[in-house]
């Protein structure tokens, strides 16, 4: 019985809240104009497209969104994560490091126009442009549900990919651990022209190295000991089909080599079989949680590979991107496990709601459902509750250490108005923007609506709430 089936056969018997309906496109980041100050580019001034991921790397490698000729920098050296509270900067554990104001920092939270410095560039971040973007009018594609903007943009992509007439680009998911690859693999499939054709899974993790070989591209009797009869490879069983190619970061570097003569033309030879081209008609869709751009970099992954499998990449955001998606998705799961295993009708308590929204859910989705089901088979009442959720420490967001703030080294009302400041973008980010946010950001902060908006304009974060008029 599929989750579908199981919806609609048991209705909850309360809805949960569906939220505001969201428009049929929204506005979110889509380029960012630099200015490089001194080093060997200096005065040159560029743009950048910025994706769903929202997030930029800079370097002397070739395969970085910002090139620096400089020396002085490591190949893949820096990110610029954009976020709703502000820019995200990173050190990539670079050689020379990244400096803010002179001062080296691994990581830092940084505002439009500031200035920071790696080897011997300075560069700046002189403006954004904001694209609009279409939603799908769905929350769902496949068996990926979703109802953030981020989500139904990426539903919006999905849907393209999965209507082109020959299916034959390759497509390459990335994504933290438990995002929802395979499901993306699945539900392109099945929405594609070959949908009537197999779907073939080859986890890379799982591959035997002496056999791999073999496992792939098929061999004929005689082939080692133990190969008792004709096999057909991975390629061959997916002909007509999809091919998923799951955790290709682990692939080891001997057999990429050997794969690109089938990427190119749909060509495998089977072991101990000379003279003899097999044609294949497959589509590959591979996923990875690796920085295959780095493994490039490092020698530890082919260049020529990484193109022939980089068609298109979608980009999976985590579970922390996609606001009350989290919230949405535990009701979900807690109805279907009770539904599944035939446990009477439970609710999570609003205590449970935000314990939920607080954790930092490292393993994404695949983790919140372990976490619901093992919640919904273990809790006696009917409703669920904070406590009964088991999130330990490790699952909770990390706070940073206070001893080590420099709100430290401030006079008290400048500190207080900093720390002020900084809690309302934190807030802002964890709650996002869209309509209704004002509401539930202040509830989370324990203000009255008209007490949170006269703060939010006397820290001057006013033009931020875009979303939602603030009147």
């Amino acid at each position: 019985m599929t989750d579908e089936h199981i919806e609609h056969e048991h209705p909850p018997t309360r809805a949960a809240p569906t939220g505001p309906r969201l428009p049929g496109s929204y506005q979110r980041l889509g380029r960012v104009r630099f200015r490089i100050l001194t080093g060997p580019n200096a005065g040159s001034e560029s743009q950048v497209e910025v994706g769903r991921e929202r997030t930029l790397r800079g370097g002397r490698n070739a395969l970085n969104d910002i090139v620096l000729h400089d020396d002085q920098v490591s190949g893949f050296h820096f990110s610029l994560e954009f976020t709703r509270a502000g820019i995200v900067l990173r050190d990539l554990e670079s050689t020379n490091g990244v400096f803010v104001h002179g001062v080296r920092v691994r990581e830092a939270l940084v505002d439009l126009e500031a200035v920071f410095s790696v080897g011997e560039t300075a560069l700046q971040v002189t403006g954004t442009d904001h694209v609009s973007v279409s939603l799908a009018e769905t929350n769902r594609f496949g068996e990926l549900y979703g109802w953030s903007p981020v989500m139904r943009e990426l539903f919006v992509e999905l849907e393209r990919l999965a209507a082109l007439p020959t299916s034959r680009l390759p497509v390459l998911v990335t994504g933290e651990t438990g995002t929802g690859k395979e499901l993306v693999a699945r539900g392109l499939h099945e929405r594609s022209a070959r949908a009537k054709g197999p779907f073939i899974v080859l986890d890379c993790t799982a591959l035997p190295h002496d056999v791999a070989d073999a496992i792939v591209f098929g061999y004929n009797r005689g082939a080692f000991t133990g190969a008792d009869a004709d096999q057909p490879g991975v390629f061959e069983y997916a002909s007509g089909g999809t091919l998923f190619i799951d955790e290709l970061g682990e692939l080891p570097l001997d057999l990429q080599a050997k794969l690109l003569r089938v990427l190119d033309h749909g060509e495998v030879s089977r072991l101990n079989e000379r003279n003899k081209v097999r044609k294949v008609d497959v589509r590959v869709i591979s996923a990875t949680n690796r920085d295959l751009r780095r493994m490039v970099a490092e020698g530890r992954f082919r260049q020529d590979l990484y193109f022939r499998v980089l068609g298109k990449q979608v980009e999976l955001p985590s579970l922390r991107e996609r606001g009350d998606d989290v919230v949405r998705l535990a009701d979900r799961f807690l109805r279907l496990v009770c539904v599944q295993l035939g446990l009477r009708h439970k609710e999570f308590t609003p205590s449970a709601h935000a314990a939920l929204l607080a954790a930092n859910w490292t393993g994404n989705v695949r983790q919140l459902r372990k976490v619901v089901e093992a919640a919904a088979q273990l809790t006696e009442a009917d409703y669920v509750d904070a406590t009964d959720l088991n999130l330990d420490m490790s699952s909770r967001a990390t706070r940073p250490a206070f001893h080590a703030s420099p709100l430290f080294s401030m006079p008290w009302e400048e500190a207080l108005v900093d720390f002020q400041r900084e809690y309302m973008k934190s807030l802002m980010q964890r709650v996002g923007t869209q309509r209704g946010w004002i509401k539930q950001a202040s509830a989370l902060a324990g203000m009255d609506r008209t007490g949170f908006v006269r703060a939010l304009r006397r820290l001057g974060l006013a033009p931020a709430a875009t979303g939602e008029p603030l009147d």
